[in-house]
């Protein structure tokens, strides 16, 4: 890859091209001295130079960074691989933070546009000690920006602070250095078991032999345990790092996916019978969390988009709607919690900003499930400047504003393995715990409270705790592993990677649509195809994520024949509907797959467009996901229940989810009583499908069964009062 980039912001007289070079060819030095040092296992690679790019203004600093003033979105060729900030401690003799561009003052600046790159105050003698914004900031003295040995030294070690895989690291020098005789668990013993069998040799030599050695126990105390976070090892610390990188106030990796996750989270945060509000059409994992806590759902209102067969967001008319209905219940009774979906798995971002605003006016905590964007707060291409001249950002945990929690599904979109995931709770939520005195949020001081106080403290050992239910014990280092990688990789060329991948969707959308002579809204589904012509969406702040790219055709039988094509060309994509097909553009794409892909849609190129048919009906799809729970869901789920044949499921209670999968969406939930609706919404993906698309369906010969409470839990369960509209 091309050099990194370093901007200097300094006016100092001593700053000549001269001495700039000097400190370039230092800095450079000494972060090859550390890659080699940290990120090669066995084979010595050339690792990319620091280029110093000087800068005596913010104005002009602004102007290096940026492609115009007036887009504050687009970088420049030097500001797509920055990865680090110098700045002077004073510029024309007034304190560095006395500094502004674009109506902000410079820590706000660097907040809004570039939170996760490291930025180090250089210092000066006899200059005014600056107080630091937060931990992602640094001080160096400026003599040590020099080429001596010693203060080479001190910069690898800086180096280290800001990109050092703890984790990854420990574990490297324990298998090259300490790992000796194995008596402990995995009984493959550092793939002994693999290489030494004439049938099992191939395999290892397929995986080759360090994901094995890697492999260990927590047997390996030293490395750390995850059961154990609060210890100083490498992985509470590689923890620690991720927080700081994500702007939290506390990250935790989990190796089983998401999925736990929200399990975890939800049984922390709710407790028998209160109420969640919830975007209807949330992972499944979402509602098995509902009814392990024993919570009471409330679903947003559905938009089906019939035309696309795609589920749409949720409106924030409808949110202020529900928020206004759930202000004139008793306090008991309303609310806690809302969670939605951001991005969609169709691409669409909704306005954190004003939800989260929302949320706290109303006494409710906002948590995200960021699981399709673990990206967004290291391009600024996710912000938006509001209507009073505001900048936000749509990463769920924004310092800016936003989500008191968000999860993301690390492997869906970073470089790390399936199933690893994270967990980050928003230096929000702890100020709302800590220092807010606010009567809506009374009852979560109580709910986490050490001495008669809100406590942080107290939260983070429940959060703990739980976690400790839905943790392996044996945890796989490797993923782990690429956990602490994540964060560092983005942290240090994650400007370039999405800037990079924009590009090449921008590019690749103008060229498919120049072949096929439409619009490049006709042929890639956007905000407007997707959520509606209102321009209200747009207004309101919603926008779509163009990693996420739907291609459109124009009929079913176009669509089927695309899918066929793709597999003749060993293409796999996302997932797909009747008319659509998503294909996800993550850190590991490359311009190759572009052309593959296009290839594919110049043999087809008539088939690429808005659906000529006339949509089906949404409203009859839509009254399939209108109920609202007449049992407690974790009540029918308990139930013993019965088997019923699908077709003659109506009326019933259910206790089991129905999930068409992908997305992972259910249409029948726990406590919800089965309507005709329901039923045809699943058999139309049996008949197109087949029934192993619909996770949970008991099938016998050619009969599809569901479970629902038998006649007599019918009567005996308490049934949940029709909650009162607006």
């Amino acid at each position: 890859m091309d050099a990194l980039t370093v901007f200097y912001l300094t006016d100092a007289p001593e700053a000549t091209p001269r001495t700039l070079q000097d400190v370039e060819y230092c800095l450079s030095d000494a972060f090859q001295a550390f890659c080699r040092a940290h990120f090669t296992f066995d084979d010595p690679l050339d690792y990319p130079e620091l280029r110093l790019v000087a800068a005596a203004t913010p104005e002009a600093l602004g102007a290096a960074l940026f492609r115009s003033p007036e887009d504050r979105r687009n970088l420049s060729e030097a500001g797509r691989s920055c990865c680090l900030f110098l700045l002077d401690d004073e510029l024309s003799g007034r304190p560095l933070f006395d500094g502004c561009l674009d109506g902000l003052s410079l820590p706000k600046w660097f907040l809004t546009h570039f939170p996760a790159i490291p930025k180090v105050v250089v210092t000066r003698p006899g200059h005014t000690r600056l107080r630091l914004p937060s931990r992602r900031w640094s001080t160096k003295a400026f003599a040590a920006l020099t080429s001596s040995p010693r203060d080479r030294e001190r910069l690898e070690h800086l180096f280290a602070s800001f990109w050092l895989p703890r984790f990854w690291d420990a574990l490297r020098q324990y298998v090259r250095r300490r790992a000796g005789t194995s008596w402990h668990t995995p009984g493959h013993n550092n793939g002994n078991a693999f290489e030494r069998s004439p049938f099992l040799h191939g395999f290892h030599d397929a995986f080759s032999s360090m994901i094995f050695r890697t492999d260990l126990s927590v047997s390996v105390e030293s490395l750390g345990d995850l059961s154990t976070p609060e210890g100083h090892t490498p992985l509470s610390e590689a923890q620690r790092l991720t927080s700081e990188i994500f702007g939290t106030a506390q990250s935790c990796f989990v190796t089983n996916g998401t999925s736990t996750s929200n399990k975890a989270m939800l049984m922390t945060l709710l407790r028998p019978g209160e109420t969640v509000l919830l975007d209807r059409n949330c992972h499944k994992s979402v509602h098995h969390a509902v009814v392990m806590a024993g919570a009471v759902p409330r679903y947003l209102p559905a938009r089906f988009n019939a035309s696309l067969g795609v589920w749409g967001p949720i409106a924030l008319g409808d949110l202020r709607a529900e928020l206004a209905r759930a202000a004139a219940l008793p306090e008991a009774q309303r609310p806690k919690m809302l969670v939605i979906t951001t991005c969609t798995y169709e691409g669409i971002l909704y306005p954190v900003w004003e939800i989260g605003r929302l949320c706290e006016e109303a006494g409710l905590l906002f948590y995200a499930d960021e699981a399709w964007a673990p990206y967004l707060a290291f391009h600024p291409r996710y912000t938006r400047t509001l209507p009073d001249g505001r900048r936000v950002r749509y990463s769920a945990v924004s310092e800016i504003g936003g989500a008191h929690f968000a999860v993301q599904s690390t492997h869906k979109a970073l470089a790390a393995f399936s199933q690893a995931s994270m967990i980050h709770v928003s230096l929000r939520f702890k100020a709302l715990l800590e220092t807010d005195s606010r009567k809506p949020f009374r009852w979560l001081r109580r709910r986490f409270h050490l001495h008669g106080h809100g406590s942080y403290e107290k939260f983070s050992h429940d959060l703990h705790e739980v976690l400790r239910y839905w943790h392996s014990t044996s945890p796989h280092y490797p993923t782990l592993a690429t956990l602490d990688f994540a964060g560092i990789q983005m942290r240090l060329e994650g400007l370039r990677l999405i800037e990079e991948r924009l590009h090449w969707v921008d590019d690749f959308q103008r060229r498919v649509a120049e072949l096929v002579g439409r619009p490049v809204h006709e042929c890639f589904a956007g905000l407007r195809a997707i959520a509606g012509e209102d321009p209200r969406w747009r207004e309101e702040g919603y926008l779509h994520d163009p990693l996420k790219m739907m291609l459109v055709f124009r009929s079913p039988r176009a669509c089927a024949d695309f899918r066929r094509l793709l597999r003749e060309a060993h293409i796999q994509w996302e997932k797909s509907t009747p008319v659509t097909i998503l294909f996800l553009v993550t850190v590991g794409t490359v311009p190759e797959h572009f052309e593959y892909l296009f290839r594919c849609i110049r043999q087809m190129r008539d088939a690429i467009g808005l659906p000529d048919a006339p949509p089906p009906d949404a409203a009859c799809l839509e009254q399939a996901v209108a109920g609202q729970p007449a049992v407690l869901p974790r009540d029918a789920a308990l139930c013993d229940g019965e088997l019923v044949p699908l077709a003659e499921s109506e009326g019933r209670i259910c206790s089991q989810l129905l999930v068409p999968y992908p997305p992972g969406i259910p249409v029948f939930i726990p406590g919800l009583v089965i309507t005709r609706a329901m039923i045809e919404l699943i058999q139309d993906v049996i008949g197109r499908d087949g029934p192993g698309a619909v996770h949970g369906l008991f099938v016998r010969g050619q009969k599809c069964f569901v479970e629902v409470l038998n006649k007599d839990e019918e009567h005996r369960v308490m049934r949940l009062a029709p909650a009162p509209e607006a």
